[in-house]
Protein backbone atom coordinates (compact mmCIF):
# COMPACT_ATOMS: atom_id res chain seq x y z
CA UNK A 1 0.00 0.00 0.00
CA UNK A 2 1.47 3.67 -0.82
CA UNK A 3 1.74 5.55 2.03
CA UNK A 4 -0.11 8.78 1.55
CA UNK A 5 0.53 12.36 2.85
CA UNK A 6 -1.48 13.66 5.85
CA UNK A 7 -4.06 15.96 4.48
CA UNK A 8 -3.07 18.55 6.56
CA UNK A 9 0.15 18.44 5.85
CA UNK A 10 -0.91 18.84 2.04
CA UNK A 11 -2.71 21.86 2.88
CA UNK A 12 -0.11 23.53 5.14
CA UNK A 13 2.37 23.28 1.96
CA UNK A 14 -0.27 24.27 -0.51
CA UNK A 15 -0.44 27.42 1.95
CA UNK A 16 3.12 27.76 1.95
CA UNK A 17 3.46 27.98 -2.00
CA UNK A 18 1.03 29.98 -2.44
CA UNK A 19 2.76 32.65 0.19
CA UNK A 20 5.71 32.34 -1.95
CA UNK A 21 3.64 32.63 -5.11
CA UNK A 22 2.37 35.83 -3.97
CA UNK A 23 5.85 37.30 -2.37
CA UNK A 24 7.90 36.37 -5.71
CA UNK A 25 4.48 38.31 -8.04
CA UNK A 26 5.03 41.67 -5.26
CA UNK A 27 8.92 41.30 -5.34
CA UNK A 28 8.87 41.69 -9.10
CA UNK A 29 6.35 44.58 -9.02
CA UNK A 30 8.38 46.30 -6.70
CA UNK A 31 11.22 45.53 -8.53
CA UNK A 32 9.32 47.19 -11.79
CA UNK A 33 8.82 50.28 -9.79
CA UNK A 34 12.05 50.17 -7.46
CA UNK A 35 13.15 53.84 -8.01
CA UNK A 36 9.88 55.33 -7.28
CA UNK A 37 8.79 53.37 -4.27
CA UNK A 38 11.85 53.40 -2.31
CA UNK A 39 12.28 57.17 -2.55
CA UNK A 40 8.01 57.08 -1.45
CA UNK A 41 9.10 54.71 1.34
CA UNK A 42 12.16 56.72 2.38
CA UNK A 43 10.74 59.78 2.02
CA UNK A 44 6.72 60.15 1.84
CA UNK A 45 5.42 57.45 4.87
CA UNK A 46 7.26 59.26 8.24
CA UNK A 47 5.88 62.44 7.42
CA UNK A 48 2.93 63.65 9.45
CA UNK A 49 0.53 66.49 9.24
CA UNK A 50 -0.97 67.66 12.97
CA UNK A 51 -4.26 66.49 13.22
CA UNK A 52 -4.17 64.64 10.12
CA UNK A 53 -4.81 68.10 8.19
CA UNK A 54 -3.52 68.22 4.28
CA UNK A 55 -0.92 70.63 4.12
CA UNK A 56 -2.73 72.94 1.82
CA UNK A 57 -5.42 73.47 4.22
CA UNK A 58 -2.38 74.64 6.56
CA UNK A 59 -1.95 78.10 4.54
CA UNK A 60 0.62 76.15 2.07
CA UNK A 61 0.06 77.69 -1.51
CA UNK A 62 0.89 74.81 -3.98
CA UNK A 63 3.74 76.89 -5.81
CA UNK A 64 4.29 76.64 -9.55
CA UNK A 65 7.36 74.06 -10.18
CA UNK A 66 9.87 75.43 -11.89
CA UNK A 67 10.44 73.15 -14.84
CA UNK A 68 13.78 71.92 -15.00
CA UNK A 69 16.40 73.50 -17.76
CA UNK A 70 19.28 71.44 -19.07
CA UNK A 71 21.14 74.69 -19.36
CA UNK A 72 20.81 75.52 -15.65
CA UNK A 73 21.48 72.29 -14.15
CA UNK A 74 24.95 72.38 -16.01
CA UNK A 75 25.38 75.69 -14.44
CA UNK A 76 25.04 74.27 -11.01
CA UNK A 77 26.52 71.77 -11.21
CA UNK A 78 30.16 73.22 -12.29
CA UNK A 79 29.61 75.87 -10.04
CA UNK A 80 29.57 73.06 -7.50
CA UNK A 81 32.33 70.95 -8.59
CA UNK A 82 34.54 74.30 -9.22
CA UNK A 83 35.12 75.26 -5.67
CA UNK A 84 33.80 71.97 -3.73
CA UNK A 85 34.93 68.64 -4.68
CA UNK A 86 33.27 66.57 -2.16
CA UNK A 87 29.72 65.72 -2.55
CA UNK A 88 28.86 65.69 1.25
CA UNK A 89 30.95 68.86 2.20
CA UNK A 90 29.05 69.49 5.51
CA UNK A 91 28.13 66.44 7.56
CA UNK A 92 25.57 66.99 10.38
CA UNK A 93 25.35 64.85 13.59
CA UNK A 94 21.72 66.22 14.49
CA UNK A 95 20.29 62.90 15.52
CA UNK A 96 18.99 64.62 18.42
CA UNK A 97 16.38 66.60 16.88
CA UNK A 98 15.17 62.64 14.92
CA UNK A 99 16.54 60.21 17.26
CA UNK A 100 13.17 58.03 18.43
CA UNK A 101 10.98 59.85 16.32
CA UNK A 102 7.69 58.14 15.68
CA UNK A 103 5.81 59.64 12.95
CA UNK A 104 1.95 58.84 14.33
CA UNK A 105 2.64 60.11 17.45
CA UNK A 106 4.12 62.97 16.49
CA UNK A 107 0.71 64.90 16.41
CA UNK A 108 0.02 67.68 19.23
CA UNK A 109 -3.04 69.52 20.31
CA UNK A 110 -1.46 72.31 19.04
CA UNK A 111 -3.21 76.27 18.32
CA UNK A 112 -2.94 75.12 14.51
CA UNK A 113 -4.47 78.86 13.89
CA UNK A 114 -1.99 80.93 16.29
CA UNK A 115 1.00 78.95 14.84
CA UNK A 116 0.09 79.91 11.42
CA UNK A 117 -0.66 83.88 12.41
CA UNK A 118 2.47 83.87 13.73
CA UNK A 119 4.25 82.07 10.84
CA UNK A 120 2.97 84.29 8.16
CA UNK A 121 4.45 87.71 10.53
CA UNK A 122 7.52 86.08 10.97
CA UNK A 123 7.57 85.10 6.76
CA UNK A 124 6.81 88.85 6.35
CA UNK A 125 9.55 89.75 7.62
CA UNK A 126 12.38 87.21 6.30
CA UNK A 127 13.96 86.75 3.71
CA UNK A 128 14.48 83.59 4.28
CA UNK A 129 11.46 81.26 3.47
CA UNK A 130 8.63 81.10 6.39
CA UNK A 131 5.67 80.07 4.91
CA UNK A 132 3.37 77.77 6.70
CA UNK A 133 3.66 74.15 5.68
CA UNK A 134 2.50 70.82 7.53
CA UNK A 135 5.94 69.58 7.46
CA UNK A 136 6.90 72.14 9.51
CA UNK A 137 3.81 72.21 11.82
CA UNK A 138 5.29 68.51 12.50
CA UNK A 139 8.39 69.88 13.16
CA UNK A 140 7.00 72.30 15.90
CA UNK A 141 5.03 69.41 17.33
CA UNK A 142 7.93 67.03 17.92
CA UNK A 143 10.61 69.59 19.40
CA UNK A 144 7.52 71.02 21.29
CA UNK A 145 6.95 66.97 22.89
CA UNK A 146 9.80 65.58 22.57
CA UNK A 147 12.56 68.57 22.75
CA UNK A 148 11.62 71.36 25.23
CA UNK A 149 14.56 71.32 28.08
CA UNK A 150 16.95 70.80 24.95
CA UNK A 151 15.25 73.69 23.52
CA UNK A 152 15.62 75.40 27.03
CA UNK A 153 18.90 75.08 27.33
CA UNK A 154 19.88 76.22 23.39
CA UNK A 155 17.91 79.84 24.64
CA UNK A 156 20.06 79.85 27.41
CA UNK A 157 23.31 79.25 24.65
CA UNK A 158 21.73 81.91 22.57
CA UNK A 159 22.15 85.08 24.38
CA UNK A 160 25.65 84.07 23.89
CA UNK A 161 26.30 83.30 20.42
CA UNK A 162 23.33 84.88 18.34
CA UNK A 163 24.65 88.56 18.74
CA UNK A 164 27.49 87.57 16.92
CA UNK A 165 25.86 85.46 14.48
CA UNK A 166 23.82 87.97 13.67
CA UNK A 167 26.51 90.41 13.08
CA UNK A 168 28.43 88.70 10.97
CA UNK A 169 25.40 87.33 8.53
CA UNK A 170 24.33 91.35 8.82
CA UNK A 171 28.33 91.94 7.39
CA UNK A 172 27.98 89.54 4.24
CA UNK A 173 24.53 90.44 3.60
CA UNK A 174 22.22 87.10 4.71
CA UNK A 175 19.14 86.53 6.60
CA UNK A 176 19.45 86.67 10.14
CA UNK A 177 17.14 83.52 10.84
CA UNK A 178 20.52 81.32 9.77
CA UNK A 179 21.25 82.15 13.07
CA UNK A 180 19.54 78.96 13.91
CA UNK A 181 21.72 76.48 11.72
CA UNK A 182 24.00 76.08 14.13
CA UNK A 183 21.18 75.16 17.01
CA UNK A 184 20.00 72.17 14.99
CA UNK A 185 24.17 71.14 13.34
CA UNK A 186 25.71 71.30 16.85
CA UNK A 187 23.31 72.90 19.59
CA UNK A 188 25.32 75.17 20.22
CA UNK A 189 28.55 73.77 21.14
CA UNK A 190 31.95 74.71 19.66
CA UNK A 191 33.51 71.62 20.86
CA UNK A 192 30.43 69.26 19.26
CA UNK A 193 31.79 66.72 16.52
CA UNK A 194 30.27 64.49 14.41
CA UNK A 195 30.33 60.45 14.06
CA UNK A 196 32.02 61.50 10.60
CA UNK A 197 34.23 64.30 11.81
CA UNK A 198 32.57 67.66 11.27
CA UNK A 199 33.37 69.86 14.09
CA UNK A 200 32.55 72.75 15.63
CA UNK A 201 29.80 75.13 15.69
CA UNK A 202 28.68 74.93 12.14
CA UNK A 203 29.98 71.32 11.39
CA UNK A 204 32.90 71.79 9.30
CA UNK A 205 34.12 68.37 7.67
CA UNK A 206 38.57 69.32 7.47
CA UNK A 207 38.67 69.98 4.14
CA UNK A 208 36.03 71.84 3.59
CA UNK A 209 37.58 73.97 6.71
CA UNK A 210 40.62 74.28 5.27
CA UNK A 211 39.30 75.93 1.78
CA UNK A 212 37.44 78.18 3.72
CA UNK A 213 40.96 78.86 5.25
CA UNK A 214 40.32 78.15 8.81
CA UNK A 215 43.82 76.77 10.37
CA UNK A 216 43.72 73.03 11.72
CA UNK A 217 46.75 72.29 13.56
CA UNK A 218 47.86 70.24 16.84
CA UNK A 219 47.42 73.54 18.80
CA UNK A 220 44.87 74.99 16.76
CA UNK A 221 41.48 73.88 15.63
CA UNK A 222 39.17 77.19 13.94
CA UNK A 223 36.46 74.77 13.62
CA UNK A 224 36.01 75.90 17.10
CA UNK A 225 36.60 79.26 16.99
CA UNK A 226 33.38 80.67 17.10
CA UNK A 227 34.26 83.86 15.28
CA UNK A 228 36.34 82.45 12.96
CA UNK A 229 33.97 79.91 12.07
CA UNK A 230 30.92 81.84 11.67
CA UNK A 231 32.24 84.13 9.10
CA UNK A 232 33.59 80.66 6.97
CA UNK A 233 30.12 79.77 7.19
CA UNK A 234 28.77 82.77 6.08
CA UNK A 235 31.07 82.82 3.27
CA UNK A 236 30.10 78.88 2.06
CA UNK A 237 26.23 79.98 2.41
CA UNK A 238 26.96 83.00 0.37
CA UNK A 239 28.28 80.65 -2.69
CA UNK A 240 25.28 78.22 -2.02
CA UNK A 241 22.65 80.52 -2.13
CA UNK A 242 24.32 81.96 -5.34
CA UNK A 243 24.66 78.39 -6.89
CA UNK A 244 20.49 78.04 -6.20
CA UNK A 245 19.99 81.32 -7.72
CA UNK A 246 18.61 82.47 -4.60
CA UNK A 247 16.81 80.03 -3.27
CA UNK A 248 17.68 79.51 0.53
CA UNK A 249 15.45 76.28 0.95
CA UNK A 250 18.03 74.24 -1.62
CA UNK A 251 20.88 75.95 -0.43
CA UNK A 252 20.09 74.63 3.17
CA UNK A 253 19.22 71.50 1.88
CA UNK A 254 22.43 71.33 0.02
CA UNK A 255 24.47 72.67 3.61
CA UNK A 256 23.15 69.68 4.78
CA UNK A 257 23.35 67.09 2.33
CA UNK A 258 25.77 68.69 -0.31
CA UNK A 259 25.38 69.68 -3.32
CA UNK A 260 25.78 66.61 -5.11
CA UNK A 261 22.60 65.02 -3.31
CA UNK A 262 20.75 68.33 -3.83
CA UNK A 263 21.63 67.51 -7.64
CA UNK A 264 20.88 64.58 -8.15
CA UNK A 265 17.23 65.02 -6.09
CA UNK A 266 16.40 68.27 -8.57
CA UNK A 267 16.92 65.71 -11.48
CA UNK A 268 14.83 62.67 -10.00
CA UNK A 269 11.72 65.44 -9.07
CA UNK A 270 11.77 67.34 -12.43
CA UNK A 271 11.67 70.15 -10.80
CA UNK A 272 13.63 73.18 -8.75
CA UNK A 273 11.09 73.48 -6.18
CA UNK A 274 12.16 72.66 -2.68
CA UNK A 275 8.48 71.11 -1.86
CA UNK A 276 8.60 69.03 -4.54
CA UNK A 277 12.80 68.08 -4.57
CA UNK A 278 11.98 67.31 -0.37
CA UNK A 279 10.70 64.04 -1.34
CA UNK A 280 13.52 62.54 -2.96
CA UNK A 281 16.24 63.50 -0.73
CA UNK A 282 17.67 61.93 2.28
CA UNK A 283 15.40 61.78 5.09
CA UNK A 284 17.49 64.27 7.57
CA UNK A 285 17.58 66.22 4.78
CA UNK A 286 14.10 66.77 4.18
CA UNK A 287 13.44 67.07 7.74
CA UNK A 288 16.14 69.54 7.71
CA UNK A 289 14.73 72.79 6.45
CA UNK A 290 11.37 72.43 8.01
CA UNK A 291 13.42 72.15 11.77
CA UNK A 292 14.90 75.45 10.85
CA UNK A 293 11.94 76.85 10.24
CA UNK A 294 10.25 75.71 13.57
CA UNK A 295 13.61 76.83 15.38
CA UNK A 296 12.34 80.27 14.31
CA UNK A 297 9.02 80.42 15.50
CA UNK A 298 10.17 78.10 18.44
CA UNK A 299 12.61 80.88 19.50
CA UNK A 300 9.86 83.41 18.87
CA UNK A 301 7.76 82.20 21.08
CA UNK A 302 9.19 80.63 23.89
CA UNK A 303 5.81 81.54 26.28
CA UNK A 304 3.32 80.04 24.10
CA UNK A 305 5.26 77.14 23.68
CA UNK A 306 6.04 76.52 27.36
CA UNK A 307 9.74 76.55 27.36
CA UNK A 308 11.23 77.68 29.80
CA UNK A 309 15.02 79.52 28.53
CA UNK A 310 18.39 78.09 30.88
CA UNK A 311 20.52 80.52 33.11
CA UNK A 312 22.37 81.87 30.27
CA UNK A 313 26.20 81.97 29.61
CA UNK A 314 28.23 85.40 30.23
CA UNK A 315 26.86 87.92 27.57
CA UNK A 316 28.95 88.53 24.27
CA UNK A 317 28.81 92.00 24.96
CA UNK A 318 30.34 91.51 28.27
CA UNK A 319 33.72 90.02 26.80
CA UNK A 320 36.57 91.63 24.74
CA UNK A 321 39.90 89.92 23.21
CA UNK A 322 43.11 90.26 23.46
CA UNK A 323 45.92 88.89 20.90
CA UNK A 324 48.72 87.43 22.00
CA UNK A 325 52.16 86.89 20.68
CA UNK A 326 53.82 84.77 23.45
CA UNK A 327 53.30 80.74 23.87
CA UNK A 328 51.12 81.18 27.33
CA UNK A 329 48.73 78.46 29.29
CA UNK A 330 45.54 78.83 30.63
CA UNK A 331 46.04 78.26 33.84
CA UNK A 332 48.98 81.17 33.32
CA UNK A 333 46.34 83.69 32.29
CA UNK A 334 43.99 82.00 35.19
CA UNK A 335 46.48 83.20 37.75
CA UNK A 336 46.33 86.37 37.30
CA UNK A 337 43.42 87.37 36.21
CA UNK A 338 41.41 85.69 39.31
CA UNK A 339 39.46 83.09 36.68
CA UNK A 340 39.46 79.74 36.48
CA UNK A 341 41.06 77.66 33.61
CA UNK A 342 37.77 75.87 32.52
CA UNK A 343 36.03 79.94 31.98
CA UNK A 344 38.87 80.38 29.99
CA UNK A 345 38.43 76.88 28.13
CA UNK A 346 34.60 77.57 27.64
CA UNK A 347 35.44 81.18 26.30
CA UNK A 348 38.44 79.82 23.75
CA UNK A 349 37.67 76.50 22.36
CA UNK A 350 40.07 76.50 19.23
CA UNK A 351 43.10 75.82 21.60
CA UNK A 352 43.53 71.87 21.92
CA UNK A 353 45.98 71.82 24.54
CA UNK A 354 44.93 74.89 26.77
CA UNK A 355 48.28 76.67 25.50
CA UNK A 356 47.95 79.75 23.48
CA UNK A 357 50.67 79.55 20.35
CA UNK A 358 51.63 83.21 20.29
CA UNK A 359 54.64 82.81 19.01
CA UNK A 360 53.78 81.83 15.56
CA UNK A 361 51.81 82.83 12.39
CA UNK A 362 51.75 86.60 13.94
CA UNK A 363 50.06 86.11 17.43
CA UNK A 364 46.61 84.35 18.34
CA UNK A 365 43.64 86.47 20.21
CA UNK A 366 42.37 85.05 23.51
CA UNK A 367 39.22 85.94 24.21
CA UNK A 368 38.15 86.96 28.76
CA UNK A 369 35.79 89.04 30.32
CA UNK A 370 36.00 92.34 29.71
CA UNK A 371 36.61 92.74 33.90
CA UNK A 372 39.67 90.79 33.93
CA UNK A 373 41.17 92.12 30.29
CA UNK A 374 42.99 95.01 32.14
CA UNK A 375 44.58 92.55 34.82
CA UNK A 376 45.75 90.36 32.73
CA UNK A 377 47.37 93.28 30.17
CA UNK A 378 49.26 94.46 33.17
CA UNK A 379 50.41 91.19 34.70
CA UNK A 380 51.33 89.59 31.28
CA UNK A 381 55.13 89.53 32.62
CA UNK A 382 53.96 88.02 36.01
CA UNK A 383 52.15 85.12 33.99
CA UNK A 384 54.87 84.31 31.62
CA UNK A 385 57.13 83.78 34.67
CA UNK A 386 54.88 81.75 36.67
CA UNK A 387 56.54 78.14 35.99
CA UNK A 388 57.50 78.59 32.48
CA UNK A 389 59.00 75.39 32.70
CA UNK A 390 55.71 74.15 32.10
CA UNK A 391 55.03 76.12 28.74
CA UNK A 392 55.11 72.99 26.03
CA UNK A 393 57.78 73.65 23.04
CA UNK A 394 55.37 74.33 20.18
CA UNK A 395 56.05 73.05 17.11
CA UNK A 396 53.01 72.08 14.52
CA UNK A 397 52.45 68.02 14.30
CA UNK A 398 50.72 66.52 11.19
CA UNK A 399 47.25 66.38 12.18
CA UNK A 400 45.44 62.56 12.01
CA UNK A 401 41.89 61.81 10.56
CA UNK A 402 41.06 58.22 11.45
CA UNK A 403 38.37 57.14 8.55
CA UNK A 404 36.30 53.60 8.97
CA UNK A 405 36.21 52.01 5.30
CA UNK A 406 32.37 51.88 4.31
CA UNK A 407 30.51 50.19 1.61
CA UNK A 408 31.24 51.22 -1.74
CA UNK A 409 34.83 52.80 -1.13
CA UNK A 410 37.74 52.32 -3.18
CA UNK A 411 41.35 54.16 -2.25
CA UNK A 412 40.83 56.67 -4.90
CA UNK A 413 38.01 58.27 -4.21
CA UNK A 414 38.97 57.84 -0.32
CA UNK A 415 41.95 59.79 -1.41
CA UNK A 416 40.51 62.08 -3.85
CA UNK A 417 37.80 63.05 -0.77
CA UNK A 418 40.90 63.81 1.94
CA UNK A 419 43.38 66.07 -0.97
CA UNK A 420 45.69 63.30 -0.41
CA UNK A 421 47.11 60.31 -2.75
CA UNK A 422 46.66 56.75 -2.68
CA UNK A 423 50.38 56.16 -2.56
CA UNK A 424 50.37 58.13 0.52
CA UNK A 425 47.54 55.91 1.71
CA UNK A 426 49.01 53.25 1.13
CA UNK A 427 52.40 54.19 3.25
CA UNK A 428 50.56 55.81 6.03
CA UNK A 429 48.53 52.27 6.36
CA UNK A 430 51.34 49.59 5.29
CA UNK A 431 48.95 48.64 2.32
CA UNK A 432 50.47 46.52 -0.24
CA UNK A 433 47.83 47.15 -2.35
CA UNK A 434 44.88 48.53 -3.42
CA UNK A 435 42.78 45.72 -0.87
CA UNK A 436 40.61 47.22 1.62
CA UNK A 437 37.45 46.02 3.87
CA UNK A 438 34.30 47.79 5.36
CA UNK A 439 35.09 48.72 8.47
CA UNK A 440 38.81 48.87 8.39
CA UNK A 441 40.52 52.22 10.03
CA UNK A 442 42.64 54.44 7.86
CA UNK A 443 45.14 56.85 9.07
CA UNK A 444 44.94 59.79 7.32
CA UNK A 445 47.82 62.57 8.04
CA UNK A 446 47.58 65.74 7.03
CA UNK A 447 50.10 68.80 6.33
CA UNK A 448 48.73 71.74 9.31
CA UNK A 449 50.65 74.13 7.17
Amino acid sequence: MTPTRPEGRVRFGGCIWALLAAWTWMCSDVRAQADTLVLEADSLTWVAVVDSVAPDSLGQVDRVAAPLDSAWMARVDSAWAAWCAEAHCFSSDSGVWYAGEDSKSLAARLDTSAILRDLADLDRRSALDLAPHGAVIDRISFMMRRRPIFLGRMMGRADHYFPMFEEALDRHGLPPELKYLPVLESGLNPLARSRAGATGLWQFMYNTARRQDLEINSWVDQRRDPQAATDAACRFLKRLNDIYDGDWHLALAAYNAGPGNVNKAIRRAGSRDFWTVRRFLPRETAKYVPSIVALAYLFAHPVECGIVPSEPLIPRFALDTVVVHRNIRFDQIAHVTGRTVAEIAQLNPQYRKEVVPGEIGGGWPIVLPQSAVGAFIDGMPEALEWEPHRTPEVKFEPEVTVYRVRNGDVLGTIARRHGVSVRELRQWNSLRGDMIRVGQKLYIHADPR
